[in-house]
């Protein structure tokens, strides 16, 4: 297989894929929360990274904006489909 027919076949196997991963799994962790869907402190957060006994005086656990407490989030190429759909099912009616 020569170097040029490779590439292309890379260049359309890695969006087939993701599009195949977007259908199975279309939600991901959030990655603000770690898909907790709880919001802790960056102050708190880094002082437990960097100092392992660190126990907070106060560790205010709020949902998570992004995700609205939810811990997951749409992935892009699934939001790309959904608005494609979307303006499909409005431009045809």
């Amino acid at each position: 297989m020569t170097p040029n027919a490779l590439a292309s076949l890379l260049v359309l196997a890695l969006p087939a894929g993701y599009a195949l991963l977007c259908w199975l799994s279309p939600f991901t962790a959030c990655r603000f929360c770690d898909g907790t869907g709880n919001h802790v402190s960056w102050w708190d957060r880094r002082q437990a990274r960097t100092n392992p006994n660190h126990k907070p005086k106060r560790r205010i656990r709020k949902p998570c904006r992004r995700c609205k407490g939810t811990g997951a989030r749409l992935r892009i190429g699934r939001r790309i489909h959904n608005a494609g759909r979307r303006l499909h099912h409005d431009g045809t009616r």
